[in-house]
């Protein structure tokens, strides 16, 4: 049973061919951004990043006052 299924599969050439053919076929469909898009997604981006990196610096240098330098101070 098994080498009978094996024996209809196309070969890996064959294969390999309609992929190739497949993937041609999917790349026509691909609506690529223009420049204007990218650049606007590109700086949504940046400015995204920014704004959290400032917010974990933020965080973390308020956290690390907090625990550190009052709590810190507590025992002693």
């Amino acid at each position: 049973m098994a080498q009978a299924s094996k024996a209809s599969r196309p070969n890996v050439f064959a294969r390999f061919g309609r992929y190739v053919r497949d993937v041609k076929a999917e790349m026509k469909r691909v609506v690529w951004p223009n420049r204007a898009e990218v650049l606007n997604s590109s700086v949504v981006v940046v400015m995204t990043l920014a704004f959290f990196i400032v917010f974990t610096f933020a965080i973390d240098s308020l956290s690390s006052w907090l625990f550190l330098d009052l709590l810190a101070g507590i025992g002693r």
